[in-house]
């Protein structure tokens, strides 16, 4: 199948279901919808909108702080046919993705930047010319109303969709926990299947423990996702929402209980005391802990099993590769004062054919780009840790950078690279990386080339 053909695919899709489901109700009032998009919370809109287009814009990018998504969708309702709404979410990879992957066929969907973000407002601008562009030239009988629900569903459902990345094996069952208020209990009480807000990278057959807050403060059921997460743009919190059924309810494991246990005690979402939580991963060791607290007879019954946890591996400390990047990566890569790009879109040709890849990072100094650092959630191995390797490798040769890292919970490897050939030159244990970093970075600029080794003038 080639782009042509996945182009009309994508925008038949979105004609016909796009009118069905993302049309916005034109009925709805601005507020109610700022209400939802802000996690349901108020916030207050400027007190007179002009309807000089240019103040406008003025007044709404001062007001909510370039927030694309606010300003955009007070945008959308008061110039509808000039400008269309646009929810900045997780899905923004994949969008943008997808639009390198047109690019080729439609021009205008090569955009110098790879995301809009939270408060890229300028770069919004640019991506509404050139929906609206695709909208004139494809959908050219339909109303603004039309456009904004086509566009929608080509975004999110089309390209979101297409090129959604996974940061898991889709055969690894996953486990969360969800957290809800008073106000949900009667619903939680009265329906065997429910809709909540989700995760990007949850799927099906995954579970979820539900937390109750304040009164109960106490796990209360054990849930299944029934399919993978919906993504909705004009929803609360992430907009991703899943489908969950019961799988039974459990005797209340209590905030106390938590909180005080060896192991779930030291939980980040613990020690938050589910402050902010709408839905958490759960470390594979919090999860067989909290098995415990279950009844044997309802594990029996829904065949509950620990998680298997390799002595040699360290990444049960860790929720995943992104929880892994937050605590360790990033945090060593800002002491050791260097930038870094995460997730560095880099394009590489191969005879007449164009390949695109992600790099977990690509680091930075002043002189310029210095190493490639390859991330995995558990390399246990010498088996796992080989193909880690062969892909920084292709990532550094491709960027013409002599070093890279190979980066897990386990350790951190450095690797210099003459040619074709890489050469370790350095392994840390993550566990002793406080006491050894210096060294690691010490090795790491002189393979680099930043750093004369001692005793070479």
């Amino acid at each position: 199948m080639d782009k042509w053909q996945i182009f009309a695919w994508l925008m038949d899709d979105a004609a016909v279901y796009g009118d069905e489901l993302l049309i916005p109700d034109p009925e709805e009032k601005l507020e109610d919808l700022l209400f939802e998009l802000n996690t349901r919370k108020e916030i207050a809109l400027p007190a007179n909108l002009p309807q000089d287009q240019e103040k406008l814009i003025k007044i709404l990018r001062k007001h909510f702080n370039d927030n694309v998504t606010f300003i955009s969708l007070v945008l959308n309702r008061v110039f509808p046919d000039e400008f269309l709404f646009y929810r900045v979410s997780k899905l923004e990879d994949e969008i943008f993705e997808g639009f390198h992957f047109l690019s080729e066929i439609i021009p205008g969907f090569n955009f110098y930047f790879n995301r809009v973000g939270r408060n890229g407002f300028d770069k919004y601008l640019i991506l509404n010319n050139a929906l609206l562009d695709l909208a004139d030239i494809h959908w050219p009988e339909a109303d603004s109303f039309q456009i904004q629900g086509r566009i929608g569903y080509f975004l999110y459902q089309g390209l979101g969709k297409l090129f959604l990345n996974r940061p898991v094996d889709p055969t690894d069952r996953r486990y969360w926990i969800m957290a809800t208020r008073e106000e949900y209990f009667q619903e939680l009480d009265n329906e065997k299947e429910v809709t909540w807000s989700g995760r990007k990278n949850m799927q099906e057959g995954d579970l979820v423990f539900m937390y109750r807050t304040s009164p109960k403060k106490a796990i209360t059921g054990l849930y299944i996702v029934k399919e993978d997460p919906n993504f909705d743009p004009w929803a609360a919190w992430d907009g991703f929402w899943v489908n969950l059924e019961l799988l039974t309810l459990l005797p209340d494991i209590s905030f106390p209980t938590l909180k005080n246990d060896p192991v779930i005690g030291r939980w980040g979402t613990v020690l938050k005391q589910f402050q902010g939580t709408v839905t958490d991963p759960v470390p594979p060791a919090v999860y067989n802990r909290l098995l415990d607290f279950v009844p044997a007879t309802v594990k029996e019954e829904h065949e509950l099993a620990p998680e298997a946890i390799s002595p040699e591996s360290k990444a049960e400390l860790f929720i995943d590769e992104a929880d892994f990047n937050e605590k360790q990566v990033i945090p060593l890569l800002k002491l050791w004062g260097l930038e870094y790009q995460q997730e560095y879109p880099c394009n590489f040709r191969f005879g007449s054919q164009y390949y695109r890849g992600r790099l977990d990072f690509l680091v930075k100094d002043q002189k310029g780009p210095l190493c490639v650092v390859e991330s995995k959630f558990k390399i246990r191995n010498e088996t796992e840790l080989i193909p880690a390797i062969d892909q920084a490798k292709s990532y550094a040769l491709m960027l013409g950078l002599s070093s890279f890292i190979v980066a897990s919970p386990e350790a951190f490897w450095l690797y210099s690279l003459e040619r074709n050939t890489e050469n370790l030159v350095k392994k840390v244990e993550t566990e002793n990386l406080s006491g050894q970093h210096e060294e690691l970075k010490k090795q790491l600029m002189q393979v680099s080339g930043r750093l004369r080794p001692a005793g070479v003038s």
